[in-house]
């Protein structure tokens, strides 16, 4: 498919010319690699009201960490209560039961919200000895700027200067990082997809009708799991999702042992099927500026073994070919060139930068663009020329 979404429409169609042949939604299983994959299928689900289970973890915009990034959008607009009870002490702000306990009674006895109750007592002992401060002037500070930024801009924005990410980072949790990723790339689809008329206020929305939907859990529905969730299990038609380079081989294996263990994995995933395997990537752009390259997996497997809907360009196979042999030198120890930190660069996308910061461990320079407020994550893999 070209984009995510259009791969879940394409999902949808093939579940639903199943269910008119006189199956059940219920014979119907979505796989992912990642969490995070599940996203866009979960949207589509939502708007065409198909009844879901997930059988492996939490509903994307359930997840904590899409939560607290939701509710730091929301306090810059709303300032509601259950934003700022969800936040204010995440990363920690010296910010507990005590301190929130006064401020539900000041706010209570002054018919005010929670935000302004801290406004009017900021110089009180009990609140000044916390961190409450420096949350105000962040969220103040954005309230005053924010209609200036693109809303992609704006969540990285607010994720850096919160400390939230940081603090993400300094956990390890990858998945709730890729998670976090995930939803960065649904503001950057979203975004392009509505144009000029985007504001935070109408995304807000957007968001809230996805999360209040009816989605109580039916017997006949479309099961939703991960492949690891899926091993030693049977399904009459299978959907394999998300079969992109960097998700399935995952991005972060870096031994050639670890790249066997995701195709034994892929093995899994294509043997749960009984009666029909469907396998779906889509194209586009990454957040970072990559391009999205179908997975090596289906290129590894024998053209007459597949049917595929859509022909491949040559040149984005050669492309993909590339992108994949490089990747597997840098697997066996063949490592390319660095840029160092200091290096001044351009990006197809986002024009010129300097390097502020190599991250080895992870796979990425961090570069501040002209005419940017924040520096973004760019991946090793994201070609970039020496200006």
């Amino acid at each position: 498919a070209k984009t995510t979404d259009k791969e879940a429409q394409w999902i949808l169609s093939q579940i639903g010319k199943i269910v008119e042949a006189g199956h059940k939604y219920n014979d119907c299983t979505i796989l992912y690699r990642a969490h995070h994959v599940s996203r866009s299928i979960e949207e589509a689900l939502l708007k065409a009201r198909i009844p879901y289970v997930i059988y492996s973890g939490v509903s994307f915009y359930n997840r904590r960490e899409v939560k607290d990034a939701i509710c730091y959008l929301r306090m810059i607009i709303f300032e509601d209560d259950m934003s700022f009870k969800r936040i204010i002490n995440v990363p920690r702000r010296n910010f507990g039961k005590k301190r929130m306990e006064f401020l539900e009674k000041y706010a209570e006895a002054h018919g005010m919200k929670l935000y302004d109750a801290l406004l009017e007592n900021l110089d009180n002992p009990l609140i000044a000895s916390s961190k409450a401060k420096e949350f105000v002037e962040l969220i103040d500070g954005y309230k005053q700027s924010f209609q200036v930024f693109k809303l992609t801009d704006l969540l990285q924005g607010i994720m850096n200067d919160s400390g939230y990410e940081a603090m993400l980072r300094t956990s390890g949790d990858d998945s709730r990082l890729e998670n976090l990723a995930e939803l960065k790339q649904a503001v950057f689809n979203y975004e392009n997809d509505a144009g000029e008329e985007t504001s935070l206020a109408d995304y807000l929305q957007r968001i809230s009708l996805l999360t209040n939907l009816d989605k109580e859990e039916k017997k006949d529905a479309v099961k939703l799991m991960t492949i690891h969730t899926a091993k030693g299990l049977e399904f009459p038609y299978v959907f394999v999702c998300g079969m992109n380079e960097g998700i399935f081989p995952s991005k972060h294996v870096d031994s050639e042992e670890a790249l066997e263990e995701e195709r034994r994995l892929a093995y899994v995933a294509y043997t749960r099927a009984e009666n029909a395997l469907f396998l779906s990537d889509a194209e586009g752009v990454n957040l970072d500026g990559s391009y999205r390259y179908p997975s090596r997996f289906i290129f590894n497997t024998d053209k007459t073994y597949l049917e595929y809907t859509v022909e491949l360009e040559q040149k984005f196979v050669e492309s993909a070919e590339s992108f994949i042999r490089k990747n597997e030198e840098k697997i066996s120890g063949v490592i390319p060139d660095r840029f160092e930190a200091g290096t001044v660069v351009r990006h197809n996308l986002f024009g010129e930068g300097m390097i502020v910061e190599v991250n080895e461990s992870d796979g990425y320079y961090v570069v501040q663009f002209e005419g940017m407020r924040t520096a973004r994550n760019i991946s090793f893999k994201v070609e970039m020329e020496r200006v």
